[in-house]
């Protein structure tokens, strides 16, 4: 008869528990992701809103100012559904938590000229993001969250 190791009586731990980072990221996620959301609908209701000189007109750099806005709502709504699967311990979350703040970096970028230090605020939370979710925690040894 096979006796149970220590290790196998203890319940799994969430993903979001054994690193704090991981919890951190995914917050971060949530937040850039609403941040999005806020950015799509002002650009969707309030055009001159992010217009910074006459001649750039109704366009930013690429796309104009309706296209954007629908571009940061989809993100925005993908970033909090995957802080959402990132917290629930879901790998493919945590994957798709770092294509979209990736995605969300490139875009501030484009940004950058209507509100710079919003852009760069959003731009560093991404990287946050990146790092907390790639980040191998020290505390758990051998554990691959």
């Amino acid at each position: 008869m096979q006796q149970n190791s220590p290790a196998s009586d203890t319940p799994p731990v969430p993903p979001s528990e054994r690193s704090h980072w991981v919890a951190f990221a995914a917050i971060l996620l949530m937040l850039s992701g609403l941040f999005d959301l806020i950015n799509g609908f002002v650009a969707l209701l309030d055009h001159g809103y992010y217009a910074t000189t006459a001649n750039h007109g109704n366009r930013l750099l690429i796309f104009n100012f309706s296209a954007w806005g629908w571009v940061w709502i989809i993100i925005g709504v993908a970033q909090v559904l995957a802080s959402l699967g990132v917290l629930l311990g879901v790998r493919a979350a945590r994957i798709a938590g770092i294509a979209l703040a990736a995605l969300c970096l490139i875009g501030q970028l484009m940004f950058l000229s209507a509100f710079p230090y919003w852009s760069i605020f959003v731009m560093a939370m991404s990287l946050l993001v990146i790092y907390g979710l790639v980040r191998e925690p020290r505390h758990v040894p051998g554990a691959r969250v």
